[in-house]
């Protein structure tokens, strides 16, 4: 048409599917991770910066669900309700730290979509690599999880906790615990972004699988009960990150590679998903 610049760019839509080039899909999913370095760091610091502005108890919020969790399970145990043996450390500081390390998975598990539900406005007006508000999410996760450790640390000194030199291996079983929540919470963005009932289930769903997951006790649960916790992904990874702590070595390192490497496997074909239905999603919430 007259008057309209024939340097615009041009996007066409074709029926034809993006996995029938998957050499093409993989080169542009790369492109995109590195380009979103900067942009997610500064997601990062300007979500951090807002969620503890106005607050007035700030950083405190962080620490604020592992500790009320921990002291609802160490009161359970002070009255007998819960019988746990043969943990190695003094109850508290054990409770403190499956607390803690859950609470990573389940911050990672919300964190994609609570990041990208937030950021529709800008993904209806601004094509940008979308990889970054994935990456913002992990790295606001991490920030959490950081002061959180403080208070694990603090745990520890008082209650005269000694570890050995293979507690520098416990980020391992840590990625781990990121990786699986991350991984779940990008596999719910699609649904997530179109009816907003997920986040309110997750909600349900992480409070009662507290109960379910070696939080508080080792998973040596007989019956039913121990049949569920031993199929429960987090598991592995989790028994992993403490017994590294408190014994120098995982017990069980079967599940935990295979848990692993099935992490990383739907993660990245969450990945995929993720890349595919989300312009298409995004589109029907702009139109």
């Amino acid at each position: 048409m007259p008057g309209l610049s024939s340097d615009l760019p041009v996007t066409t839509y074709t029926p034809g599917s993006r996995l029938r080039h998957p050499i093409l899909l993989l080169r542009e999913m790369w492109r995109d991770l590195k380009a979103s370095r900067e942009l997610a760091w500064r997601l990062t610091v300007r979500d951090i910066s807002a969620q503890y502005r106005q607050t007035a108890l700030g950083y405190f919020w962080a620490v604020f669900p592992p500790l009320v969790t921990s002291l609802v399970l160490i009161l359970l145990r002070a009255s007998a309700v819960m019988d746990v043996k043969g943990i190695g450390i003094p109850y508290p500081a054990y409770v403190m730290m499956g607390t803690v390390f859950y609470q990573l998975f389940v911050d990672a598990l919300n964190a994609p979509l609570k990041v990208v539900t937030e950021s529709k406005a800008i993904l209806t007006k601004i094509n940008l690599p979308r990889e970054a508000f994935v990456l913002s999410g992990m790295g606001q996760v991490l920030f959490s999880f950081g002061i959180k450790v403080i208070l694990l640390i603090g745990a520890f000194i008082y209650f005269n906790v000694h570890i050995t030199w293979t507690t520098i291996l416990v980020p391992i079983p840590l990625l781990g615990l990121l990786l699986l929540g991350t991984m779940f919470g990008v596999l719910l963005i699609p649904v997530g972004l179109l009816y907003k009932d997920i986040q309110s289930a997750l909600l349900i769903a992480t409070s009662g699988l507290v109960f379910l997951t070696p939080v508080a006790y080792p998973p040596t649960t007989p019956g039913t009960l121990g049949k569920i916790i031993n199929l429960n992904p987090i598991t592995p990874l989790l028994m992993g990150a403490k017994d590294v702590v408190i014994r120098g070595i995982p017990g069980d390192l079967g599940p935990f590679f295979l848990v692993f490497g099935l992490t990383v496997t739907f993660l990245f074909i969450g990945w995929v998903i993720y890349r595919l239905a989300l312009p298409i999603i995004i589109e029907r919430i702009g139109a």
